[in-house]
């Protein structure tokens, strides 16, 4: 299992260390709906400056070792405004291994449809963290997102750090009066940028990050070294979700990207867990997949 440490040692050893980098993005880019060769041939090289630009940076003080974290970023250009005025659609996606398990499971995964920038071929992409920029402040905040999510499953509120990175980022949009979209505090049926970090880093949602260390570090983590402990853990994280929900009784984007993140990986855990009773917990815990924990109840039969 990984374990996120602070080289503190380093106050005590006259040796210089290494920090490796944190993320490992796979990043691919879908020119499809761009009708013009100029257009296409402008942007072509985005992909490997923005994989650079990610891979190849410090975003922690912290030793991830050899196991970085795993992100996905699927852009897809839907339309040009003039010669360099891009709108994109983007699909991002972290994960991260199971203890003692060969599989990898799903930490997040987010659609974002309202992303506008402006790009130049062979443009410099430089981190500087002090002004609001339309496309480096958007890869900014979802590095930090997926690093904050990351770290909530291995140590409770354990992303804190890197959630307020990204709410920072959130504030600097703001203040910038920018007319980019995405950054504005929406309806609550809406997704919002803004909204899933203020969500995060709110108290009433203290329950939920909590949830995301239970579910994994003490469910997940636990599954394939133990009887039937993790299984009723996994469950009782998730009945946690549904409190919150009763108890806030409003829309919520956090709540909502968790299950629609998880709703399979949870059901293919209670097909394990060979126990219908718990299909229908999960009904009442999770009613917008209903269908999918149906159906793998009637599995059992």
């Amino acid at each position: 299992m990984k374990t996120i440490f602070i080289l503190s040692i380093s106050f005590f050893l006259s040796v210089t260390l290494t920090f490796s980098q944190e993320i490992e993005c796979n990043l691919s880019l879908d020119l499809q709906a761009l009708t013009t060769s100029e257009a296409r041939e402008n942007i072509t090289d985005l992909a490997v400056q923005l994989k650079d630009y990610i891979n190849n940076y410090r975003w922690t003080s912290e030793d991830y070792g050899n196991e970085k974290v795993k992100c996905a970023m699927t852009i897809s250009i839907q339309g040009v405004n003039g010669n360099n005025h891009y709108i994109a659609q983007v699909i991002i996606g972290s994960q991260r291994p199971v203890n003692k398990a060969d599989r990898n499971t799903p930490v997040i995964r987010l659609r974002d449809d309202n992303w506008e920038f402006d790009y130049t071929r062979n443009q410099s992409l430089q981190h500087i963290t002090s002004r609001f920029d339309p496309l480096l402040s958007f890869i900014d905040y979802y590095v930090y997102m997926i690093l904050g999510y990351d770290a909530d499953t291995y140590t409770q509120s354990g992303g804190t750090p890197y959630f307020q990175k990204a709410q920072d980022i959130v504030n600097i949009a703001r203040g910038a009066n920018t007319t980019s979209p995405g950054w504005e505090q929406k309806q609550q049926t809406l997704y919002s940028r803004a909204q899933l970090v203020d969500e995060l880093l709110n108290a009433k949602f203290h329950d939920f990050r909590k949830v995301l260390y239970n579910y994994h570090y003490r469910g997940l983590d636990s599954l394939y070294t133990s009887s039937k402990k993790p299984y009723k853990r996994i469950l009782s994280a998730l009945s946690s979700i549904k409190n919150l929900s009763d108890k806030i009784n409003q829309p919520s984007l956090v709540l909502k990207t968790f299950f629609d993140t998880k709703y399979l990986e949870i059901a293919e855990i209670f097909l394990q867990y060979k126990d219908p009773d718990s299909f229908i917990k999960l009904v009442t815990i999770d009613p917008a997949h209903q269908q999918t924990y149906e159906e793998y109840r009637e599995k059992l039969n």
